[in-house]
């Protein structure tokens, strides 16, 4: 018989084409399913597809509890529906464990599963989770053998925050079978921005440094992949500064595309407020781009730049761009590994 888990997350793509939707967790499941021949995953997701559906990609189960984005009451609701739905589906199923992603309702729901089937059940967190102004943390404090956390900065926030140290880290890895081959040859973009154009990802900081560097490099080419709320503000600023000709919003790229456009890249400028430990990072290091960030990975990683203040990151990336050195990929974390984590939790070694 095989292994079986249920697995909780606010979001999931509606079909393979939804790349962009959740896009490590929607990678880290296809890697289970085709990788660990004796498990067998379920999802439970509560926020999108904002239709109610049940569908299959491969051969995951997908359970849409339909719930959408509106308030707290809304949440409520949902946990109550998903509860449901996984009480309904524990009937029909020998499940060994639940993970929820992101300490939110996910984990909520997941607690209540526990306790009434009594498997064992964790929570992965995220991202933003971890920080003080989440409102699970102070209603249902958790256990630190409880917490899976992304990366190792990661767990010092957690730590800094509610003093908890989780017991547990499964990076943020990719899958290497869905890049296109390296290209070692000219690269036609100088600089890349990946991300939400929200107040989050800091793209009016992104955009004054490219303003700096075109001072130096007057035809410096770069392209910001990503659409948003700050869409309209950053277009005026970039008009404003005189870089319509030197920065291209692309709006939403599929997640493939966006390796595509990593392959094709120099540098990826990271200027994000926060992050647990963030996917493009790794997909644009095993691209062969330089990578410089405003948030750290506690690891000494290869190609991998950190700076605090605008600055250093003007000057960090003049060097970069100034340097010829050799492409190559970089994979400092392996889902192989993040793989293994995850199953070790549930089970005894694969």
């Amino acid at each position: 018989m095989k292994k079986k888990l249920l697995f909780i997350t606010p979001l999931f793509p509606g079909n393979k084409n939804e790349d962009t939707i959740v896009p490590f967790i929607y990678q880290f499941c296809n890697y289970l399913d085709t990788n660990f021949d004796d498990l067998e995953i379920d999802i439970i997701t509560l926020r999108y597809p904002i239709k109610k559906e049940e569908y299959n990609i491969n051969s995951i189960k997908v359970y849409a509890i339909g719930g959408g984005f509106k308030t707290k009451w809304n949440s409520i609701l949902v946990i109550s529906k998903a509860f449901i739905k996984g009480a309904k589906l524990f009937g029909r199923n020998d499940y060994d464990g639940i993970l929820s992603f992101w300490y939110s309702d996910t984990a909520i729901v997941g607690k209540l599963l526990r306790i009434f089937f009594r498997v064992k059940h964790f929570t992965w967190l995220q991202g933003q989770d971890v920080k003080s102004n989440n409102k699970y943390f102070k209603l249902f404090r958790p256990s630190a053998d409880q917490l899976i956390v992304v990366g190792k900065n990661h767990q010092k926030v957690l730590k800094k925050h509610w003093g908890i140290t989780a017991k547990k880290i499964a990076n943020v890895a990719v899958d290497t079978n869905s890049f296109p081959k390296l290209n070692i040859g000219s690269r036609t973009i100088d600089i890349i921005g990946v991300g939400n154009l929200g107040a989050l990802k800091n793209y009016s900081l992104f955009i004054e440094i490219i303003f700096e560097l075109k001072k130096v490099l007057n035809t410096i080419n770069v392209v910001i992949c990503g659409d948003g709320e700050e869409k309209e503000m950053l277009t005026t600023k970039i008009n404003a500064l005189g870089l319509r000709e030197n920065i291209t919003l692309m709006g939403y790229v599929p997640n493939n595309k966006v390796r595509d456009l990593l392959n094709n890249s120099k540098l990826l400028l990271h200027t994000s407020q926060f992050e647990g430990n963030s996917m493009v990072v790794q997909e644009a290091l095993y691209s062969g781009c330089k990578v410089i960030s405003t948030f750290p990975l506690s690891e000494n990683i290869t190609n991998f730049f950190y700076e605090d203040n605008k600055a250093d990151l003007i000057k960090t990336s003049m060097d970069l761009l100034n340097k010829n050195q050799e492409t190559q990929r970089i994979r400092h974390f392996k889902i192989e590994d993040t793989a293994d984590v995850i199953y070790s939790c549930f089970f005894d070694s694969k």
